[in-house]
């Protein structure tokens, strides 16, 4: 049974927002024990940071997060399809609708609630509706908070989408990215990212952050 030592070598400065979960946290943390990938880096000690994390290649990527953020009583909020928060997934159908996916079921009210508490923020993923102006208005009225995007959507790397760019500039929100590496087996966190220059511009540099980081099921590439 490997053994992750997780906490210690994660630095938390005061400006990370923070939420004690008790039970969870200790139920995190010994699951983690089960885990050969630990966090290595520092959180930025600044109030409105939005985190970027790549490359987002299976549902192993988003246990892991979640189980970290609890162990480490970190309060983050991130953006979920809408689709998402009352639907399980579907690995057998691939919808066309980008929003209309997964299955319905009857405990669906009690996913969104959780999923709610959790941090999520439901968008639409179609371009041009609207959705992010939404969630700039949501989270202006946070005196700090942790965003998690993964610009790669739900594993499609075809696409780095934008909306970090958008969100960072709005927000006025510093940049970190993550690095999901499985070779290495870490979540490395990087320093500040540099937000200077146009969106293409901004999007070939932070691509190249990733670049030949190897994912769940495949390196990355710029």
């Amino acid at each position: 049974m490997p053994y992750t030592k997780i906490l210690p070598d994660v630095d938390i400065p005061t400006n990370t927002p923070r939420k004690k979960r008790f039970f969870l946290q200790k139920l995190a943390y010994f699951l983690l024990l089960f885990e050969d990938i630990k966090a290595v880096g520092s959180f930025l000690d600044n109030k409105r940071v939005i985190v970027v994390a790549a490359p987002h290649q299976s549902f192993k990527d988003e246990y892991l997060m979640i189980l970290m953020i609890l162990a480490l009583d970190i309060k983050v909020s991130y953006l979920s399809a809408k689709w998402t928060m009352r639907k399980l997934p579907n690995p057998f159908t691939n919808a066309k609708d980008i929003d209309n996916q997964g299955i319905r079921w009857p405990l669906g009210w009690l996913q969104e609630r959780l999923f709610k508490r959790f941090g999520a923020i439901p968008v639409d993923r179609k371009e041009g509706s609207g959705q992010y102006d939404l969630v700039i208005n949501e989270l202006k009225k946070i005196d700090n908070f942790l965003l998690i995007v993964t610009p790669e959507g739900r594993f499609d790397a075809e696409r780095f989408r934008s909306s970090f760019v958008y969100l960072a500039k709005e927000l006025e929100a510093e940049v970190m990215p993550v690095q999901i590496d499985y070779e290495n087996r870490q979540l490395k966190f990087l320093p500040s990212f540099d937000m200077a220059g146009t969106k293409d511009e901004i999007i070939k540099r932070m691509r190249l952050k990733f670049d030949g980081i190897r994912g769940k099921k495949k390196i990355f590439r710029a």
